[in-house]
């Protein structure tokens, strides 16, 4: 939902942005390139190599949180105004495609350092919660499907054809045309097929159903589990008390809950606009299971057509190979995205192109130094292994120096605690193997870490990613080496 509001968000700044300042005046400023960096890596990559010779910007506030961070309108209009903008281009950075693809960017050189290395799925190692992919629900059991009164459906309810043909939904429909690759016409044409219904309005109270000024009462009938091309539905069917003209003899609803979880409803509601798919006849249940691309879509009545269209966009059923986004963890990542930056900085101020190359030489060797040392403690280490009581972004650093890993939640998780289950096994590792240290990543709670040093005894250390800094450590311009040249001993004491 949060990368379609962003979209939504760059349609009411497009004309703010076209005033403020002058579209391209804003580039330079003081007779210096302005640069924009996403996240800290960035900042500072490209303000060793250009030093006090470019105005360079972090979006990302000292001190906040890279994976909810969300931009104002004056950061997007620093993004319109700039010569070159660089960013991750992973999981946090999912507003930043849609930023671009709102505006011009003919006039803006564009970085994606995950684009300068080879990128790696994100992984799952064993004990590891995986809350980014099961999002609660779990695999799918037929055997604990549960019955649900049709009470569990009560509300009004508004069709959204109506919505489809008067243009509200025209955003969303440009923003799934643009996922699949159709045309709007299509994607339009395609919803309101699917969508169709006889009926722009419906209520359900207790077991009664009311279209306009009929109402009547219904039966549970069971339910239906269905196949698509999305996995399992299941549909539960209602049959007409007594008939009333005008009213469906046969009924059928489906929320995307199947009753094996008591909260499942309600939880589902509050990921967006709470909807409902309905469908319905007179020939019985058998016809209206067989008609499987057709079912009305409705949603809570008193929505506006920005949330419902939020809410659609982040119900989509695309799946999206996750690729780890922390890819200057490694030097020779990092030295790659130097080069890189280099290389367009070079281009946008040909005068002091020489002044660049040198600097990002300098820098080049100095991270080449680093990479030395990680694999010196690396080599002469007893053990191979490191535990995180945190998040784990060091996936390209644990591949570069051959090391195995265990950590609470994998480098994008926003979550911040962890299951018994987890805890259990990350402290059972720890004795197991003899691990010493417990690492924990930069502006962390620690809560985990804690937990799991205070059981087993081993010391708790920060391995500092690099995602951030503190507002202190950032007014006093600590460095991204800085921060890598403290991990050194901190792994060598976790390897010993």
């Amino acid at each position: 939902m949060k990368r379609f509001l962003f979209t939504v968000i760059m349609l009411s700044l497009s004309v703010c942005v076209l005033f403020a300042g002058g579209v391209r005046d804003g580039a330079v400023n003081n007779g210096k390139p302005n640069v924009v960096a996403a996240n800290f890596p960035a900042y500072d990559f490209a303000r060793q190599i250009a030093g006090d010779n470019v105005n360079v910007h972090m979006l990302l506030p000292p001190g906040a949180e890279s994976h909810s961070f969300e931009p104002t309108p004056r950061d997007i209009i620093r993004i319109q105004n700039c010569s070159l903008f660089i960013y991750t281009g992973g999981e946090s950075d999912v507003w930043v495609d849609r930023i671009l693809e709102s505006m011009d960017t003919s006039k803006i050189r564009i970085i994606r350092m995950m684009d300068a290395v080879d990128v790696v799925e994100e992984e799952i190692v064993e004990g590891m919660e995986d809350d980014e992919h099961d999002h609660g629900h779990g695999e799918f059991d037929p055997a604990k499907v549960k019955n649900r009164p049709m009470s569990d459906f009560a509300g009004s309810w508004a069709s959204g054809v109506p919505l489809l043909r008067n243009g509200s939904l025209d955003s969303y429909i440009a923003h799934r045309a643009g996922e699949e690759g159709k045309t709007t016409a299509e994607v339009k044409a395609s919803l309101l097929s699917g969508w169709a219904s006889d009926y722009d309005s419906l209520t359900v109270s207790g077991s009664t159903l009311g279209i306009g000024n009929r109402t009547a009462a219904y039966t549970y009938r069971g339910y239906e589990i269905t196949e698509s091309e999305y996995g399992p539905s299941v549909w539960y069917k209602y049959q007409i008390n007594t008939p009333v003209n005008g009213l469906p003899a046969y009924i059928m609803f489906n929320d995307h809950g199947d009753g094996t979880e008591e909260e499942h409803h309600e939880e589902h509601e509050h990921e967006g606009v709470a909807h409902i798919h309905f469908k319905y006849g007179n020939t019985g249940f058998a016809a209206l299971v067989e008609r499987s691309g057709w079912a009305g879509m409705y949603f809570a009545s008193g929505a506006s057509a920005l949330e419902i269209a939020a809410t659609l966009a982040a119900h989509g059923h695309e799946e999206e190979t996750a690729y780890d986004e922390h890819v200057w963890t490694s030097p020779k990542n990092a030295i790659r995205s130097v080069r890189a930056i280099a290389g367009v900085l070079c281009e946008i101020d040909g005068a002091n192109a020489a002044l660049f190359r040198q600097n990002a030489q300098d820098y080049i060797t100095q991270l080449e130094a680093l990479d030395r040392e990680f694999q010196a403690v690396v080599d002469g280490a007893r053990r191979k292994t490191i535990v995180f009581g945190d998040r784990f972004p060091f996936r390209y650093f644990a591949d570069a120096y051959g090391l195995s890993y265990f950590a609470a939640f994998p480098g994008c998780s926003t979550e911040t605690e962890c299951s018994a289950a987890t805890l259990a096994f990350l402290i059972n590792k720890i004795r197991a193997e003899k691990i010493p240290v417990v690492f924990h990543i930069e502006l962390s709670s620690e809560r985990i870490a804690d937990a799991i040093a205070g059981e087993t005894g081993a010391k708790k250390l920060l391995l500092h990613a690099g995602h951030n800094i503190t507002k202190r450590d950032f007014d006093r311009g600590l460095t991204f080496l800085e921060l890598q040249r403290a991990n050194v001993p901190r792994l060598r004491e976790a390897l010993r």
